[in-house]
């Protein structure tokens, strides 16, 4: 008998017979589930895609390219991007990062909270990002950083998709 990892099992589908193909596997997994665990919870819900790994590049050089222009270190603009911007779209789309937030970091003093968002802290910010989230969080970064006259590097040229992000006139 194969034992389970302490992992949940994951299969995801994107048309009818790729769902009726784990469908298939599914009766070895729950007798493998119930002998390891005794009781478990079977979810089907709608796949989300996180962030990209292209987006993450993106931000990372936009953060080097502001910090090369600005008074700040890339990882300062790193950790005031991930404050300003990202925090409330994650706030606003999970009461639960918003009342975790509100419990643990809000109270902090502002320079404090910035401390977070920056290594060696890396409060978990962009990280559970889908890729529609992070889209919107790179348009907020390229307004802010080309609004200070910053000039970042079009993500057309870096191979961003037009679906991970909106470029702001």
């Amino acid at each position: 008998m194969t034992k389970l990892a302490a992992k949940p099992f994951v299969s995801r589908a994107s048309n009818t017979s790729d769902g009726m193909a784990a469908l298939t596997r599914l009766p070895g997994v729950i007798i493998t589930a119930f002998q390891q665990w005794k009781v478990i919870e079977i979810i089907v819900r709608e796949y989300k895609p996180k962030k990209t790994h292209e987006q993450d590049k993106l931000h990372g050089k936009w953060c080097k390219e502001a910090a090369a222009q600005g008074d700040m270190t890339a990882e300062e603009y790193r950790g005031y991007t991930k404050l300003h911007f990202g925090v409330p779209i994650l706030c606003r789309d999970s009461e639960e990062y918003q009342a975790a937030y509100e419990r643990v970091v809000a109270p902090l003093p502002y320079e404090e909270k910035l401390q977070l968002m920056q290594l060696p802290f890396d409060f978990a910010v962009t990280r559970g990002m889908t890729t529609k989230q992070k889209a919107e969080f790179l348009d907020e970064c390229w307004r802010h950083f080309t609004g200070l006259g910053f000039r970042l590097t079009d993500p057309n040229l870096k191979g961003i998709n037009a679906d991970e992000y909106r470029e702001v006139a």
